[in-house]
């Protein structure tokens, strides 16, 4: 397979939050190049601040990473690194586009770093650290800090989300009823409707752990969303639990 230079500085990106430090020959080998183009796309990382170059490797640049996967961060990573990879196929060139405070939202921001293209709209102080140094236009809404979730709840978080008509939402879950994805905190519920209903298209993102548990509070009935990305596909036990027309989509 043949790589674009994007395309390889957002795998290398990936490969280097999943694994903390990774060799410039084992990156080399991996896209079938020279060490020299390698080291061409890890300088452009490095100039953005995204990874630090050591001698023969290289690994994240800032230690919020390390903090960040520290407790809910860690679980089923890889699973929820793959959902983010399918969900950026879906956010078109120039769009607006919500990030609510989800472990699996966020890293979805870690991808979105190499974009330049986009106004993102979140009220994860996390989200907003990650995309600090891309050349997106940011917005963090602001509001009730609260540490539990690191995210902005509250009316200032409410108005400012009222204020905007965005292309597409992504939103996290803790886990499912019979009408819809649910969350357990009652901080984060006012918020997750506002996102909703001020958002063109409504796009959940959670791994499969979540189809056994179910949340206190519902946030959004099914039929007012346009997707759930997961990472693999359901089997028909599973399915069965969920409209018929709903659209799930997995890579």
């Amino acid at each position: 397979m043949k790589w674009t230079s994007e395309e390889r500085k957002n795998k290398i990106l990936h490969e280097v939050i999943t694994k903390g430090e990774v060799s410039i020959n084992d990156l080399a080998d991996a896209f079938d190049v020279t060490t020299e183009t390698i080291r061409k796309d890890v300088s452009q990382l490095h100039e953005k601040n995204l990874i630090a170059k050591k001698h023969g490797s290289v690994m994240m640049a800032n230690p919020f990473f390390e903090n960040e996967f520290s407790v809910k961060e860690n679980d089923h990573l890889e699973e929820k690194i793959k959902i983010a990879e399918s969900a950026l196929k879906f956010i078109p060139e120039n769009s607006a586009i919500l990030l609510d405070t989800s472990t699996s939202v966020l890293q979805l921001a870690k991808l979105l770093v190499m974009r330049n293209d986009l106004t993102i709209i979140t009220n994860s102080l996390q989200i907003s650290q990650v995309l600090s140094n891309s050349d997106n236009q940011v917005l963090l809404t602001g509001g009730l800090y609260r540490k539990k979730s690191h995210s902005y709840v509250g009316n200032w978080a409410l108005h400012a989300i009222n204020e905007l008509n965005v292309d597409i939402s992504f939103i996290g879950c803790d886990g499912f009823s019979n009408m819809g994805p649910t969350i357990r905190s009652y901080h984060e519920l006012e918020i997750k409707k506002a996102i909703v209903k001020h958002s063109k298209k409504n796009f959940i993102l959670c791994d499969t752990s979540k189809l056994e548990n179910e949340g206190l509070y519902s946030f959004v009935d099914y039929n007012d969303l346009d997707m759930i990305i997961m990472e693999r596909k359901l089997v028909d036990d599973e399915r069965k639990a969920f409209p018929e027309d709903l659209i799930f989509f997995y890579n």
